[in-house]
């Protein structure tokens, strides 16, 4: 998932990033790590970031690792 990590650009990327999965699927933990460490690094830069179009079995995922994303999904 670092190819997925590495599709943003952080510094220059605006106050406020929407991440779109509506045309996605998270199959397992390595995409719940790469999708945390992708918000994470939006919110270390005082970034707002807004996961949405998640389809039910992905946000099921993503809530019973622990990860959840911020509202929007």
């Amino acid at each position: 998932m670092t190819h997925f990590v590495d599709q943003f650009s952080f510094q220059d990327d605006p106050q406020q990033i929407i991440i779109d999965f509506s045309r996605s699927h998270v199959w397992d933990l390595s995409a719940v790590t790469a999708i945390s460490k992708v918000v994470e690094k939006y919110r270390q830069l005082d970034k707002f970031v807004v996961i949405t179009g998640l389809n039910d079995e992905s946000k099921r995922l993503i809530d019973r690792v622990g990860i959840s994303p911020p509202a929007g999904h």
